[in-house]
Parts: structure tokens; C-alpha cells; sequence
């Protein structure tokens, strides 16, 4: 196995420490009477279930979302983008060029998008129930937009890994 491999595997198995971890946190410690925290709602969030979380939540959850779950929440998309771009690299040898780089820098869009959907919830925790309207809005758009991207990298990861034709030689 490549250095380079092997670094996408470590980076992955690190990743899914972090997902766990986040998962593990979001379930036992943020999520108030049950609601899902914003990051894990696939179809993104109303403002009106938007301000019923933020009057759910409590100032400890409050404090557990912006604290050590932010903290692992920006960990782990990198791992991800690295995981997902690099193996798709390694894995489309046999494609052209442009292709290629068009293919393993679609994760950096997902980082992106998390990112900055991780900034819109800061922000929404920060001004509470009274969070503007469009500010939900926007920050519901990240969420969907993420998945939606992550959904896209995943289908070009299988792609390469599956459908391109190469020689299995090194490849991760």
C-alpha cells in the first residue's frame, strides 16, 4: 500500500471516530427532549422548528454544541474531504486529467458547505428563538446543500472505485 493510502485510510478511520464521537455527544448530551440537533436534519429545518430547538435547549447543551461537538464538527469534514478526494485520486488513474482533478476536488465544495453551515448555527445558538428568519433559511440551505454534496462526492468515490477501469496495483 502507497504512503498516500495509507494516509487516506488513516484520515477515514479517523473520520469515523469523529462520527461516532459526534453522534455519541449529539445523542446523550445536545439534543433537547428528543429533537434532532441542525447538522444531522437532511432536509434542513423550518424557522419555526428552528426556534422551537433553540427554546428547547438548555444553556449546558448549549454550551456542549458550541464547545467540544463544534469542535469535532470542524475535525471531521476535513477528514472526510481528504478521505473521500484522495481515494477517488488514487482510484482514477486511468481517467483523463481534467476529469480527475474535477472529481477529487468535488469534496472541497462539501467542506465548504459544512463548514459554513457550521458557522450559520453558531450563529442561531448565539441569537437564540428571536434568530432571524432568513438566517434559519440560509443556515437550512447549508445543511441541505452539505448532504446533498457529501450524497454527490460518495456516488463520484463508488465511480472511481468501482467503474473506472485500472490496475488494482497500489490503489487504496
Amino acid at each position: 500500500m502507497s504512503i498516500a493510502a495509507k494516509i487516506i485510510w488513516g484520515c477515514a478511520s479517523l473520520a469515523v471516530i469523529c462520527f461516532i464521537a459526534l453522534a455519541v455527544i449529539s445523542k446523550l448530551w445536545i439534543e433537547p427532549s428528543g429533537m434532532v440537533i441542525f447538522d444531522s436534519r437532511l432536509r434542513g429545518y423550518t424557522p419555526e422548528h428552528a426556534r422551537a430547538f433553540l427554546e428547547a435547549i438548555s444553556a449546558g447543551q448549549k454550551l456542549t454544541y458550541q464547545g467540544i461537538f463544534r469542535g469535532l464538527d470542524t475535525v471531521f469534514p476535513v477528514l472526510v474531504t481528504i478521505s473521500i478526494g484522495g481515494a477517488i485520486w488514487l482510484n482514477a488513474r486511468g481517467v483523463n486529467v481534467a476529469v480527475r482533478v474535477i472529481a477529487a476536488f468535488a469534496p472541497l465544495v462539501y467542506l465548504a458547505l459544512d463548514l459554513a453551515e457550521n458557522a450559520a448555527v453558531a450563529g442561531m445558538l448565539h441569537a437564540g428563538p428571536s434568530v432571524f428568519e432568513g438566517d434559519v433559511l440560509q443556515a437550512s440551505a447549508l445543511t441541505q446543500g452539505k448532504w446533498i454534496c457529501l450524497s454527490v462526492c460518495l456516488i463520484l468515490l463508488i465511480w472511481a472505485w468501482r467503474v473506472v477501469p485500472k490496475s488494482r496495483e497500489g490503489v487504496a
